[in-house]
């Protein structure tokens, strides 16, 4: 590799004290002890972190099924990544960066943890970082979107701009042949029909093929 990185303005090999202070992070593997009891965990937090809300925390916690006492070994795999979420959302931060932050939840709480995310930090000066492969459950939060295949960007685009450069017409059969002389980037079968994906092709070339629609993320 070659190159420079910066995080907030500073070298995370010399100033790594310094962007922790404004920087939280969730990875997608529970890294606590397993001896260690919740009420010890947010005694550590808060010891450590001067940003860290206890209250916040626990009125988080509160809204779960985990007891300050039990110990994170009796925790289910669900238990601990709320657990890990409620102390990181009660952390002031500039940067929050999760990584497959709902891996194991279940669908409710993924839900409630992305609606909590967005209110909690909107209108706010945190800068929220999220990757993930549950596509659908963020696109809805997202101003940009950032695509990496085998290390390499592929796509960098603001979401605004993806209904202008990407569009999915549901093509009538007679008109096929036509459609794929525009050059498709794919195409799938949709109830006896091809659904074609164009990109950066103008909507006046497309709109007498067949059915627009703006694609999806997923898509």
């Amino acid at each position: 590799f070659e190159g420079s990185l910066e995080v907030m303005g500073l070298d995370p090999r010399k100033s790594r004290h310094d962007i922790m202070q404004n920087v939280c992070f969730v990875s997608d593997v529970g890294i606590l002890p397993r001896w260690i009891r919740v009420s010890e965990v947010l005694d550590y937090v808060a010891a450590v972190h001067p940003a860290f809300d206890r209250n916040k925390a626990e009125a988080l916690l509160g809204e779960t099924d985990i007891s300050f006492n039990q110990r994170v070994k009796q925790l289910s795999k669900g238990m601990v990544t709320q657990l890990h979420l409620a102390l990181v959302l009660a952390i002031s931060v500039d940067l929050l960066v999760l990584d497959e932050p709902t891996l194991g939840l279940d669908i409710l709480y993924r839900k409630a943890f992305y609606d909590r995310l967005l209110n909690d930090y909107f209108d706010h000066t945190t800068s929220i970082i999220i990757s993930t492969h549950q596509v659908e459950e963020i696109e809805s939060l997202l101003t940009h979107l950032l695509f990496i295949n085998h290390g390499e960007i592929v796509l960098d685009s603001a979401m605004d701009d993806l209904a202008e450069r990407y569009v999915e017409v549901l093509v009538d059969p007679h008109k096929l042949d036509a459609a794929n002389a525009l050059g498709p980037l794919r195409s799938r079968d949709v109830i006896g029909k091809k659904s074609l994906m164009f990109e950066n092709v103008p909507r006046s070339q497309l709109e007498g093929l067949g059915e627009l629609h703006v694609p999806s993320v997923a898509d």
